[in-house]
């Protein structure tokens, strides 16, 4: 699989992340920007970020670079637009592996779309010689703390634990945290570009057992975990259980949509969602899977809230933006002022749905599998936004072909725990070379 993915790049490190790529890229990116533009360049913390960035710079002659460090991406975005460049590229590899790097990028007011980012690849494998380039260091940190917590300060103080996974919240996290007056107890919140204690990403329930312990032993009332770059966050309540990004989605449009209001969510999503969006007055918008996907529609839309189930959300308050930070406060708000997150989330429909239910290639091609949902599902209204999406009157069948790996994706969900199980048992007998991972993967609905 190349490191160029659909809008953003992401691989080994440096197998086939290397800095000669980057340096690369930046010469694509001053040809593809106006002379002199002025660009924003940050990174995370990974052992290989340091020298990327170094490459990266180097590429941008011609330009006026303004380097803001290693930091979170969302103050690198928040940079992006304090400083008004005409561009902001930010290496990380967001919640890959540890020995993965990347680049995420905009330049413009919006995010790039896949022929963007195909554009740009053929620029950098075009890119000859050109003048070396070179950076100014910037601070962004103290301005965006300080709007952060006029943001949010004289909310009433919660226990709760921060799981910074070693990545780029561990000390702004904790800090602005203490600071609003919670009574925070940290959890591998040391930056530590190899990972040590947990993978990068949240939105996998199996990498956040320490924290869901360490609620429940410390009785606090939140936990919360973020990505290696810190724009994905993913929550446990107060018992220890994990909290489905689904769910998240629901409690966060009853606690900011308004009638008439714009809501844009991930195909993936459940269905309970797009219902809660109906419930209260405003448009729900269903859009691909993916964080360029979701936010250039925010955008586009002026979205009041946008939803991925990898635990990006996206805000109007943020120019259609996302910040794992400003989620995380803004979920602790609400836990104080509307009680519990787990009784809040039994006020939400049951949702009957799998993870990813991940098949490898030489299981099932993608063109196979896909041709025999359409000969199962016949009367099933058809969606190819994002691969196909067959609705029946029990649910849905999401197929998808992955981006990182040589492997189909199907998502299912029931309206109900009968039309769930149905639907499982329709698909297990028209994929026989896939039941196995079917039927493994999908238990854990």
């Amino acid at each position: 699989m190349s490191a160029w993915k659909a809008c953003d790049l992401r691989g080994p490190a440096p197998s086939e992340v290397t800095p000669e790529l980057f340096r690369r890229i930046g010469r694509a990116v001053a040809a593809a920007l106006p002379p002199a533009a002025r660009v924003l360049v940050a990174g995370d913390f990974r052992l290989s970020t340091p020298e990327l960035k170094r490459a990266l710079v180097a590429g941008l002659g011609g330009l006026e670079v303004l380097d803001a460090g290693q930091i979170p991406t969302p103050v690198a975005y928040f940079a992006h637009k304090r400083f008004r460049t005409d561009g902001v590229l930010i290496v990380t590899a967001s919640h890959n592996p540890p020995d993965h790097n990347g680049l995420k990028l905009m330049l413009g007011a919006l995010p790039p779309l896949p022929e963007d980012f195909e554009r740009l690849r053929r620029l950098a494998e075009e890119a000859g010689s050109g003048p070396e380039g070179s950076s100014r260091p910037v601070d962004p940190v103290p301005a965006y703390r300080q709007w952060m917590e006029e943001r949010w300060r004289g909310g009433p103080a919660l226990r709760v634990v921060l799981d910074a996974g070693n990545g780029a919240w561990s000390r702004l996290g904790p800090e602005v945290f203490s600071s609003l007056g919670f009574d925070v107890a940290p959890l591998f919140c040391e930056i530590d570009g190899r990972f040590p204690n947990r993978a990068p990403d949240p939105a996998r329930a199996e990498n956040l057992s320490a924290l869901c312990a360490e609620v429940k032993r410390s009785g606090a009332a939140l936990g919360i975990a973020w990505d290696g770059d810190g724009d994905r966050v993913a929550f446990a309540d107060e018992t220890g259980r994990v909290v489905r990004a689904d769910e998240m989605a629901v409690l966060l449009a009853r606690r900011l949509l308004q009638p008439g209001d714009r809501m844009v969510y991930d195909i993936k999503l459940s269905d309970v969602v797009r219902r809660a969006a109906a419930g209260m007055g405003a448009v729900p918008l269903m859009e691909r899977s993916g964080h360029s996907f979701i936010k250039r529609r925010m955008i586009e839309e002026n979205g009041a809230l946008g939803c991925e189930i990898s635990g990006h959300y996206f805000y109007r308050e943020l120019g259609g933006g996302d910040d794992g930070l400003f989620t995380a406060l803004l979920v602790s708000r609400m836990v104080s002022e509307w009680g519990p997150l787990g009784e809040l989330r039994k006020s939400v429909p049951p949702i009957f749905a799998t993870p990813d239910l991940r098949i490898p290639a030489a299981e099932i091609s993608y063109t196979e599998l896909t041709a025999r949902l359409r000969r199962l599902f016949p009367a099933a209204r058809v969606s190819s936004l994002d691969g196909l999406r067959l609705e029946t009157g029990q649910g849905f069948v999401l197929a998808r072909q992955s981006v990182t790996e040589a492997a189909v994706t199907l998502r299912l969900e029931g309206f109900s725990r009968e039309d769930f199980e149905a639907l499982r048992a329709q698909c297990l007998e028209a994929l026989p070379e896939a039941a196995r991972s079917i039927q493994e993967q999908s238990e854990r609905a």
